[in-house]
């Protein structure tokens, strides 16, 4: 489970079997909460397939978010997928 990146509360990682068998997204949970379920954002269209546990607002973030990085985050999700280690990338 790669972590991409975080951003304050918001961590952003890839189930390395998703990175192999679906199309770039993200997963995204807040850092604090261990009973929580991630949401899931396609990379490409920043569309929700998964909110989680995340609120409208916390959802609203990471597509900012993720819209403001999205070729950096592709490129670590390509990164991964082709089993190469990446560092985690901290945005803001």
């Amino acid at each position: 489970m790669p972590k991409i990146a975080i951003y304050k509360f918001l961590t952003f990682f890839i189930f390395a079997f998703d990175a192999l068998n679906e199309p770039p997204h993200l997963h995204i949970v807040k850092e604090k909460g261990s009973r929580q379920r991630s949401a899931k954002i396609w990379l490409e269209s920043l569309s929700v397939a998964d909110r989680g546990s995340l609120t409208d607002r916390e959802i609203a973030i990471a597509i900012r978010l993720m819209k403001k990085h999205q070729k950096v985050l592709v490129d670590a999700f390509n990164k991964v997928k082709k089993g190469n280690k990446i560092k985690t990338i901290n945005l803001v």
